[in-house]
């Protein structure tokens, strides 16, 4: 993944991408860095608002689409009964009236002769109870409270925005070790004999998914569990996989990374990550023509980070499990089933 390079060390990674100087901001020296720190972390909890309210006029917006949508095809029912009812009831009255017309003609007759004649006519005569339609609506058009779609927010994300994940072993650096379905993946010791070609990763400790996108808003979620390293997000299909790279934005790369016991955005000069509860699983959603990229933390529900851009090429899904370290990192990464119901868990 970002700066994991088999099998050269591990340490090596802030130095070999140029990252010193970002590491060292972060870690905080004199008074001026502590205001500057200060300042950068008000920005980031505005721009962190910004995006959420953003999302949730979008999916209000979509929700005020639905209810209204819905709401015209109701009334485009009535009416139509409406006017079935309007039909039917004037060739009633038209049967009616030539009755009437008949009756007052055969009031000539002999009186038994009108007798017959008008059970004969009342029994041709079928007179039918036109269907009412109901003044109440069939369907109730709930407005939820601010509140509660706080609450539903990522759920309804997680419903709306589902995709199915494969890993493309063509992709893969030859230590990782993808399971017979490629929805897991883990780094082994021994470096697998594989055909090295051009756009399989190496050195870097990556594989992509299967398919990419070019347009379109998709989610999926990644359990990444106990892991102590891992990185995970969206990547252009033409970047560069051969020796050494560089994980930002302006080279192709959108992610999010574990290290050191670190959160951090990969941004131009990474960007510290404020985490109260660890993920055990990530979801990532993409809008490709809104030039975002979220990444949440599934565990304790909670926005991490928005990359913002313009996307023109085809992105990838890319996962890394990072280094095993030792044994310390050997579990899994595993693209989980998105849960039919908001805060499900199918997937450690």
């Amino acid at each position: 993944g970002c700066g994991r390079f088999s099998p050269w060390p591990e340490g090596q990674k802030g130095l070999e991408q140029g990252n010193l100087t970002p590491l060292r901001r972060v870690g905080g020296g004199g008074g001026g860095g502590g205001k500057t720190g200060g300042k950068g972390r008000i920005k980031c909890k505005r721009q962190r608002i910004s995006s959420e309210f953003e999302k949730l006029q979008l999916l209000l917006n979509e929700e005020k689409k639905l209810f209204l949508q819905g709401l015209a095809e109701e009334e485009r029912e009535t009416l139509k009964k409406l006017n079935e009812n309007v039909t039917k009831l004037s060739q009633q009255s038209f049967s009616l009236q030539q009755l009437i017309t008949e009756m007052e003609e055969k009031c000539q007759q002999l009186v038994a002769e009108l007798l017959v004649c008008v059970l004969l006519r009342s029994e041709q005569v079928r007179l039918q109870e036109p269907e009412l339609s109901a003044a109440e609506l069939k369907v109730v058009y709930r407005v939820p409270g601010v509140m509660e779609m706080l609450r539903e927010f990522t759920g309804k994300l997680t419903l709306m925005q589902q995709v199915d994940m494969t890993l493309d072993p063509n992709t893969a650096q030859p230590n990782l070790v993808l399971s017979k379905d490629r929805k897991h993946v883990r780094y082994g010791d021994t470096r697998q004999d594989l055909p090295d070609n051009p756009e399989r990763f190496d050195p870097c400790v990556c594989v992509l998914r299967a398919e990419g996108f070019t347009g379109g808003r998709h989610y999926w979620e990644v359990g990444v569990g106990d892991k102590t390293d891992w990185d995970l997000g969206v990547c252009r299909e033409s970047v560069r996989r051969k020796g050494r790279v560089t994980y930002t934005p302006e080279d192709g790369y959108w992610a999010v990374w574990l290290g050191n016991g670190e959160y951090k955005a990969l941004t131009s000069s990474w960007t510290s990550l404020p985490v109260s509860v660890g993920p055990s699983r990530m979801g990532i959603f993409l809008d490709y023509e809104a030039g975002e990229v979220l990444f949440y933390n599934v565990t304790d529900r909670s926005h991490l980070f928005t990359f913002t851009g313009t996307f023109s090429r085809t992105l990838c899904p890319y996962y890394s499990p990072g280094l095993a370290a030792g044994g310390e990192n050997a579990a899994l990464l595993i693209i989980c089933p998105v849960p039919s119901e908001a805060g499900g868990n199918l997937c450690p």
